[in-house]
């Protein structure tokens, strides 16, 4: 069971008190004690020495409000923690075997009933930060982010140095820490860049000071990168005349990341080589899962510039371009053969 205590200030005095004692301990001597978490460390009762005679001794935590050790003659009890924390038998001293940072505060030795403590024991654990709150995406591009947090709420006795930004892409992707982003100070926003369009991410934030990085903050929520122009172009793998005013082409698709958003389907643009850009003629396949087209109606026996791009709600993409000529066709030709007339012949078929 813990026994609690209180404060309150009477006249600028700081005033203590437990179990109906009242002790000021207002211009007492502090002793500071700075160790890192995880370390053994044993806290010496001010006024006590080697030639004391010790009969009633407490140790209590101004800080956390509460009594940690109780000596009665040859009796001692350990109130709270009593895997981590004791009482040396030779000094009277407080040891934590091993402190953590909860164990930062301000301690007093009450020795033999006295009306007040000759000290004040303060000791400061360092540890490395809690975890800073969820980062929030403040705007976004098709290639960058801007994140902001709240920083960690206990430094734990070191500040902050920097921030490692942690990456994911898609809702169910693994988390990238080796290509971990290190923010240049404390500041507890960042844009992030080098990000693809039209993609899905999340982002969580660790906060380091000289004891070590911190537990990482909850993810972001997700978030959609904007969508740009395709950036991929496609592939054509034939092209060639299937008649005298036709042509055909088959492709492959450029690949999906490169896309930059909804793969609306593709464009075709044709014209005769020997004329301008006025002359292109379009035809808009509204399917991506089209991989051929036959051109119709062409001029006969020409060659034709045909161009292949994907589009999206963005607009199209690079295109590729190929040269491919129609056929020249043909045409019946009757052949006419003179022959002399023979009245003692006569044709006949086979």
């Amino acid at each position: 069971m813990w026994t609690f205590l209180c404060y309150f200030t009477v006249l600028a005095a700081w005033i203590f008190a437990f179990e109906k004692r009242i002790f000021d301990v207002t211009n007492l001597p502090v002793q500071s004690i700075i160790i890192k978490a995880g370390e053994n460390k044993s806290l010496a009762c001010p006024g006590v020495n080697e030639h004391s005679l010790v009969i009633a001794l407490e140790w209590l935590s101004l800080t956390h409000n509460v009594k940690l050790v109780e000596f009665m003659s040859d009796s001692t009890t350990v109130w709270v923690n009593q895997h981590r924390i004791a009482l040396l038998p030779d000094t009277f001293g407080l040891s934590f075997h091993p402190a953590i940072a909860e164990d930062s505060g301000d301690y007093v030795c009450l020795v033999n009933s006295r009306p007040k403590p000759d000290g004040i024991v303060r000791l400061i654990v360092q540890d490395v930060p809690d975890a800073p709150g969820r980062p929030l995406i403040v705007s976004f591009t098709s290639r960058s982010v801007n994140l902001s947090w709240a920083p960690s709420q206990d430094t734990h006795h070191s500040p902050i140095t920097h921030y490692i930004i942690h990456t994911r892409v898609g809702e169910n992707g693994e988390w990238n820490v080796i290509d971990e982003i290190l923010t240049p100070n404390n500041e507890s926003s960042y844009q992030v860049t080098s990000l693809h369009p039209y993609t899905v991410y999340s982002f969580r934030v660790v906060a380091v000071n000289a004891m070590g990085a911190s537990q990482p903050s909850k993810e972001s929520y997700y978030m959609v990168t904007l969508r740009e122009a395709p950036a991929g172009k496609p592939t054509i793998t034939t092209a060639h005349n299937t008649s005298s005013t036709a042509l055909h082409i088959s492709w492959r698709p450029p690949h999906h990341e490169t896309i930059h958003g909804e793969f609306l389907g593709y464009r075709i643009a044709y014209r005769p080589r020997d004329r301008g850009d006025e002359a292109f003629k379009e035809i808009y396949i509204r399917d991506p899962n089209v991989e051929s087209h036959t051109i119709q109606n062409l001029e006969t026996y020409t060659q034709y510039l045909v161009s292949l791009q994907v589009f999206n709600p963005e607009g199209p993409g690079p295109n590729t371009t190929v040269l491919v000529m129609t056929d020249e066709g043909g045409t019946a030709v009757l052949l006419q053969i003179p022959c002399k007339s023979n009245s003692n012949h006569r044709l006949s078929p086979r």
